[in-house]
């Protein structure tokens, strides 16, 4: 299933307009969330620049001299990158399943006993193949993607081409095409047995709508790419991206070593996991891995941990489905996954004041502006202050979009913490870039407006900001002008750069 866009509810950020149930009342819920990183371990090693020159921060573990990233691959720790990727990308399971995630996942689950049926007689488990049918079709075994059955269709979605010709199935488009025109007018005239009828009718002409044999299918194709790959990871990665296309991804990242070699022998030298391949390239290190990666588009890159998010909620709706059901709500209250990382029980600053005590007690530190904000790549847009570990976000961010971008590039920082009380003059003054969310008067919140010098800064940033967020280190969305971003609290790991960066804010 792609990936898609979130639509920002009416009503503004942080309220729910459909569940019925008030953002106040969200606040006062504390649901536990899952936050892989903070059981993540990273030793910051800052580097001395060359000639005794200023450190400055490189996204992606580079390890020239005057380098450093708190945030690089570490291969001791890829669990915990794992989990945090599978939570930092959970967010489409909620937000685009069909009913909502419960609904997705009691439809999926209704074809458990054939998924199981299916991977005993294959390579991978059966709860592979109920998060692939989660994540694909939302236990839909009808759906197509888009209007003609050529295109992906069925339970797992399978293309036709590849049904045809690598899967052995049987699909005849030209009665498919017919039967769905059929089916579908039955549908709009109420006629359910008709339609019904119809659609066994399809699946005996076009087996990707018969739910045994599209699993069947599934897990010959996951069998045969765990043949290819020799990994279960790299496989499942496969089913969206393609065998084709990652095994590109694999030899441009180990260069010429391996040519001419069978890519499971390429993966198993070099010890790849997918884990190792996405986190460990970026713009700057195996720069034409991230470039390849990134090309694919349709969120094909970040597959394999979606579906460990698919697995999470069919985990959820079958041991805890009041959880399930608190954890949708916060997911669907706010245009990005903000209320998980920051919602029930975030302190907030209700008064100027509490505001004040907060600035002098240095529990919201200021940004720095002027030739000490130019320095590090901030430019706030007046005095504005966040919590510690948002600080220090907003530098990693900064210096890591320097490093890709170039010298001279600078990220706009427009609006930051407010208290309670002035929430709403706060959004007016930021000249319409803003609009009043309660995290705004948390600390953990600022805006990042959507000015860049250069298209290459752009990019840059949107690095950036899907590396974070895949790290479940930050929540973002697009509003009008600006980025709006809240830290989550796993970000705590990165305020060692207040030091190094800031030394004047110990």
């Amino acid at each position: 299933m792609p990936a898609h866009r979130r639509l920002r509810p009416t009503g503004g950020r942080g309220r729910l307009t459909s569940s019925g149930v008030s953002a106040q009342t969200i606040r006062a819920r504390r649901v536990g969330a899952v936050v892989g990183l903070l059981a993540l371990v990273i030793i910051v090693v800052a580097l001395t620049g060359r000639g005794g020159g200023p450190r400055r921060l490189v996204a992606g573990g580079g390890g020239a001299g005057g380098t450093f990233d708190p945030l690089a691959y570490d291969p001791a720790h890829e669990s915990a990158f794992e989990a945090a990727a599978a939570s930092g990308l959970s967010n489409v399971i909620y937000t685009k399943s069909p009913g909502g995630a419960a609904a997705s996942a009691a439809r999926t689950l209704a074809f458990a006993g054939l998924a199981a049926k299916a991977a005993s007689a294959g390579a991978l488990s059966g709860s592979t193949l109920e998060a692939i049918v989660m994540l694909e079709s939302a236990g839909r075994p009808q759906v197509i993607a888009g209007s003609d059955p050529s295109a992906a269709a069925g339970l797992t979605q399978i293309v036709a081409g590849t049904a045809t010709q690598l899967l052995g199935m049987r699909v005849d488009l030209a009665a498919s095409r017919r039967l769905g025109a059929e089916i579908a007018t039955a549908r709009a005239r109420g006629q359910v047995a008709t339609a019904a009828r119809l659609e066994a009718d399809r699946a005996r002409i076009d087996q990707r709508f018969d739910p045994a044999q599209a699993l069947a299918a599934t897990e010959r194709y996951l069998k045969l790419a765990k043949g290819v790959f020799g990994r279960d990871d790299l496989a499942i990665e496969s089913y969206h991206m393609g065998i084709g296309n990652l095994e590109t991804a694999i030899r441009r990242y180990v260069g010429s070593s391996g040519a001419g070699d069978p890519i499971a022998t390429v993966v198993a030298r070099n010890g790849l996991s997918y884990a190792k391949l996405y986190f460990d390239s970026t713009p700057i290190d195996h720069a034409s891995t991230y470039s390849w990666l990134a090309g694919l588009g349709d969120d094909s890159s970040t597959y394999l941990w979606r579906i460990e998010a698919a697995g999470r909620v069919l985990g959820l709706y079958r041991s805890d489905p009041g959880r399930l059901a608190a954890i949708s709500r916060l997911e669907n209250a706010a245009p990005s996954a903000e209320l998980v990382l920051r919602g029930p029980g975030t302190p907030e600053f209700a008064t100027k004041a509490a505001l004040a005590v907060g600035r002098s007690s240095r529990a919201v530190l200021a940004l720095p502006s002027g030739s000490q904000g130019a320095a590090v790549g901030l430019r706030p847009d007046g005095p504005l202050h966040l919590r510690p570990e948002a600080l220090a976000t907003a530098l990693y961010m900064a210096g890591a979009v320097r490093a890709i971008a170039g010298k001279g590039t600078e990220l706009e920082v427009s609006a930051a913490t407010t208290d309670s009380a002035d929430l709403q003059r706060a959004a007016l003054a930021s000249h319409g870039l803003a609009e009043a969310d309660p995290l705004d008067a948390s600390g953990y919140a600022f805006d990042v407006a959507r000015a860049y010098a250069t298209p290459a800064e752009a990019q840059a940033f949107q690095f950036v900001l899907d590396r974070l967020q895949t790290l479940n280190l930050i929540a973002w969305n697009r509003e009008g002008r600006i980025i709006h971003i809240v830290v989550g609290p796993a970000a705590s790991m990165l305020d060692g750069l207040l030091k190094t960066l800031l030394p004047s804010s110990g």
